[in-house]
């Protein structure tokens, strides 16, 4: 026999040895197949001798982007240069209108009101609240930067809680296009009924 053979005949071996379920199979990498799993604050034989490790002082986790601008209370102190510009004005395409337009939808127009007008369906025509929530297509929040309205959106104010843990940031972008198109058409209906 040749070597082919005797690889043939030693395959079908193991091959036939770990069908039979009545024996355990063979474990040709048993640290592998039985890893030293640990509960919680379980001891271990490592140099801290708990189970869980802390990441190194520092570290992020893969795919986070931790917001530089916690520290900023309000739009207003933040500047142009502090580098929170949009990525997508260079990209208006439908698609990015669509998928703004649908997150807006979903988390802005229950305050804000489909057309942005400050009147969504939660606020009603007798508010419990003492504040209304802001007009998006109104003179103050078109002079702001796209940088502070995705402030607003990341950290939140007034009574609007942050949004950082519901909407990605590729999407607040997005979200911020399809405000400014909102505006631009109020804007245009305003200079239509004069």
């Amino acid at each position: 026999m040749n070597l082919k053979n005797y690889l043939i005949l030693i395959f079908l071996t193991f091959t036939a040895y770990n069908c039979e379920y009545s024996k355990p199979p063979l474990e040709f990498f048993p640290d592998m197949f039985d890893s030293p799993a640990r509960e919680s604050q379980e001891m271990d034989d490592y140099n801290n001798s708990y189970g869980r490790r802390l990441p190194p002082e520092g570290t992020i986790p893969v795919g986070y982007f931790p917001y530089e601008f916690t520290d900023i209370a309000t739009p207003d102190e933040m500047t142009k240069e502090q580098g929170l510009k949009n990525p997508y004005p260079s990209k208006t395409t439908l698609a990015n209108f669509q998928r703004g337009e649908s997150r807006y939808q979903i988390y802005c127009a229950p305050c804000h009101g489909v057309a942005g007008a400050g009147n969504g369906s939660v606020v009603g025509p007798y508010p419990r609240f003492s504040v209304r929530p802001p007009t998006l297509v109104g003179a103050k929040i078109q002079d702001w930067t796209d940088g502070q309205l995705y402030h607003i959106i990341t950290m939140g104010r007034g009574l609007m809680g942050s949004y950082a843990a519901q909407i990605e940031p590729d999407d607040r972008w997005k979200i911020i296009l399809y405000i400014r198109k909102l505006q631009e058409a109020n804007s245009n209906k305003a200079s239509a009924n004069k």
